[in-house]
């Protein structure tokens, strides 16, 4: 893996790793905008975890009742998929709606 994507990597994680701890010294309260910001990194971080090297423009909004639109473009329909399972699967996330269209 070449320098600039293990930077990229290691960003990410510090994303989530200070979002995590931001949240765990923040309020209880159902969702807030910690949440939405975690749950945001969290998904970022698992995509370049399972596709590293590769970027995507994915657009992801949080609603604080923790609905996860996602929006942009890849160039398969697995990816589209697998994308929207991530979303799925990341702690927090009660829904996906996932819009994300494929490059045909």
């Amino acid at each position: 893996m070449k320098r600039t994507q293990w930077a990229v990597v290691v960003g990410l994680m510090l994303v989530v790793l200070g979002s995590l701890m931001t949240l765990a010294c923040s309020s209880r309260g159902p969702h807030n905008d910690v949440d939405q910001a975690a749950i945001e990194a969290n998904i970022r971080s698992q995509i370049a975890t399972h596709y590293p090297g590769e970027t995507f423009d994915i657009k992801i909004d949080v609603t604080e009742g923790g609905t996860v639109t996602l929006g942009g473009t890849v160039n398969d329909a697995d990816k589209r998929t697998r994308i929207g399972d991530i979303a799925r699967e990341t702690p927090g996330v009660r829904r996906v709606v996932n819009n994300i269209e494929v490059k045909t």
